[in-house]
């Protein structure tokens, strides 16, 4: 089966890349003088990004942009959320193995996904929460997380194509423990408005040292747009991803079961807008349908959802309405957000849900924050209400009231930025993480206050120190360590004066991850488990010539012997990953 996909794959981008292949390489000998002064790609309308409207306050949403993505190490959407301050990403084990994401003292509830705008509904064995880290990044364009006090909502941007130049890229990665990956993108728009994006990843990995196992994932991708005008259009788009992992066992006899099956995604969307450059009144509506199937321990499931939003942005501000009905959990949902500069400088940003869950259930939800900014500074208020089920998919799950709140302030300037707060965080009783069995349970979180800061520092363009901390300075959570932190130290340049035309770009960045002895939830008889104090480094290495990339990525190259899942294996020493990706523009 490894074998047979991995082969429809090299078809497939052979039949789409190739001739942009030749013709690159032709191009290039023929006319590589000239590439400095060649005309602009013309350009061609798209739709635009399905994020919520802003203006939102100062530090309230990280983005990754297309650039970001291609040049980080990041395998996987959890490796993208280990960015974001106060995040701990609960690894089983290498690359390819579950990882959950624990922010807030909400364990992985704290994670909402959106894609293209569409809810994405946990579906598959453990159907409670999402994992990231079967998410991959070759399909997407760009990653907005919104941060509030004690969630995350991640908006994945599927990519889209600007010119009428087709955009090829391919890509392969090889790495320890059989881990190895073939991904591609072929994107056309022709004049008369319609567009063709196809994408495909696959990923093989044993998962660690002398494994008798073998992960597999594969996602083929298709996206079909028809833009007759900038300000209306339609876009059909069809994600499948079969997920093959075998189970991965523990020390202590437990670990990750085995997961089989494909999940399909669907969504048909109708835009419409009054003026082109979105200004107005505009219209979004989506058919969608997720599923899963080809699973021989779960019965196949189908959810449809239809959803209707109304946006209308002027030029202080942006407030949108959002209704959906489904078949699933979310049975009807009713949202509205709004976001105005109230002054200048001063912007105030809002919502609320109204929502009736399977099980005659309903939930509210509520966020507001006010945000003042003269110059360099900043200071940012926000509050949040929940009273909804922890994951609705489960219809046992009963209504949990909660209230959170936070203050930050920053300071933002081209060679130095930061931000540093309090976020107040109500008590909250968090369910274990489905794939992780050796821990069977998480602690109940007291009302805890955390003490939460990022900083990045450029003395000169080429070189950048970021890191952030997060410190609960009263009660806290499992899998939220105390004194835990990130830092980096990332030098890029693309040495201008030596390459004029730009052709060559070099990044080289060092990553570390520590924090101390905290709490890791509970076993199946009632036993704490402890969190050791672990420090992992991740270096990372690239270069590009032209549209020739090479890069190479060492994980945990201190040698740390343990684990970020107590039970489970010692995380892989000196892990590496190298690879090439090919983009052609022509």
């Amino acid at each position: 089966m490894r074998r047979w996909r991995a082969a429809a794959f090299a078809t497939l981008f052979l039949r789409l890349g190739l001739p942009s292949v030749l013709r690159a390489q032709d191009t290039t000998r023929a006319t590589a003088p000239i590439a400095v002064h060649a005309p602009a790609p013309r350009t061609v309308p798209v739709l635009p990004f399905e994020t919520p409207a802003g203006p939102l306050p100062p530090g309230s949403r990280y983005t990754f942009t297309r650039d970001s993505v291609s040049w980080s190490s990041a395998a996987s959407l959890a490796d993208l959320l280990a960015r974001v301050p106060g995040v701990y990403v609960a690894r089983a084990g290498f690359l390819g193995q579950p990882e959950y994401v624990a922010y807030g003292g909400r364990g992985a509830a704290t994670l909402e996904v959106y894609r293209d705008g569409v809810p994405i509904v946990p579906l598959g064995g453990d159907s409670v929460f999402i994992v990231p880290s079967k998410i991959p990044l070759t399909t997407l364009q760009r990653v907005d997380v919104e941060v509030l006090p004690a969630e995350l909502r991640v908006y994945l941007i599927s990519e889209r194509h600007e010119t009428v130049d087709t955009r090829s890229v391919v890509g392969v990665m090889s790495g320890d423990f059989g881990t190895g990956q073939y991904a591609g993108l072929f994107q056309k728009r022709w004049p008369g408005g319609f567009g063709l994006n196809l994408g495909a990843d696959f990923f093989a990995s044993n998962g660690a040292p002398a494994a008798t196992r073998t992960d597999q994932d594969f996602e083929a991708w298709a996206r079909a747009e028809w833009l007759p005008r900038p300000n209306a259009g339609a876009v059909y788009q069809l994600r499948r991803q079969s997920d093959d992992h075998d189970a991965l066992g523990g020390l202590s006899g437990t670990g990750s079961p085995a997961r089989h099956g494909a999940r399909t995604d669907a969504t048909l969307q109708l835009f419409v807008a009054r003026r082109a450059d979105r200004r107005g009144l505009s219209a979004t509506f989506d058919l969608a349908s997720e599923s899963w199937t080809h699973d021989s321990t779960v019965p196949e499931r189908t959810i449809r959802m239809a959803i209707g939003r109304m946006t209308y942005a002027a030029q202080r501000g942006t407030a949108e309405l959002t209704g959906q009905v489904s078949d699933g959990p979310w049975h009807r949902t009713l949202e509205g957000r709004i976001g105005w500069v109230l002054l200048p400088g001063v912007v105030a940003s809002g919502e609320a849900r109204v929502a009736a869950f399977a099980g005659d259930r309903t939930g509210l939800r509520t966020h507001g924050a006010v945000s003042i900014q003269r110059g360099p500074f900043s200071l940012v208020g926000e509050a949040s209400y929940t009273r909804e089920p922890e994951t609705p998919v489960l219809p046992t799950d009963s209504v949990r009231r909660v209230v959170d709140r936070s203050i930050r302030a920053g300071f933002v300037t081209r060679p130095f930025g930061g931000h540093a707060g309090f976020v107040r965080r109500g008590a909250y009783e968090p369910l274990a993480f489905p794939d992780l069995r050796s821990v069977s349970r998480l602690s109940a979180a007291p009302p805890s206050v955390y003490f939460v800061s990022d900083v990045q520092l450029q003395p000169i363009r080429p070189l950048t120190l970021e890191g952030w901390y997060s410190h609960p300075a009263r009660g806290g959570a499992d899998f939220q360590p105390p004194h835990h932190g990130r830092a980096a130290i990332t030098f890029r340049s693309k040495f201008w004066r030596t390459f004029r035309s730009g052709a060559f770009d070099l990044k080289v960045q060092v990553a570390v991850e520590s924090w101390s002895t905290g709490n890791a939830g509970q076993t199946s008889t009632g036993q704490l488990l402890t969190l050791n104090g672990l420090s992992f480094t991740e270096t990372y290495l690239a270069f590009q010539i032209v549209g020739f990339t090479a890069f190479w990525d060492l994980r945990n190259a201190w040698n740390t012997r343990d684990s970020y899942v107590p039970g489970f294996q010692p995380y892989p020493r000196n892990a590496q990953t190298f690879g090439v990706k090919w983009e052609f523009m022509n």
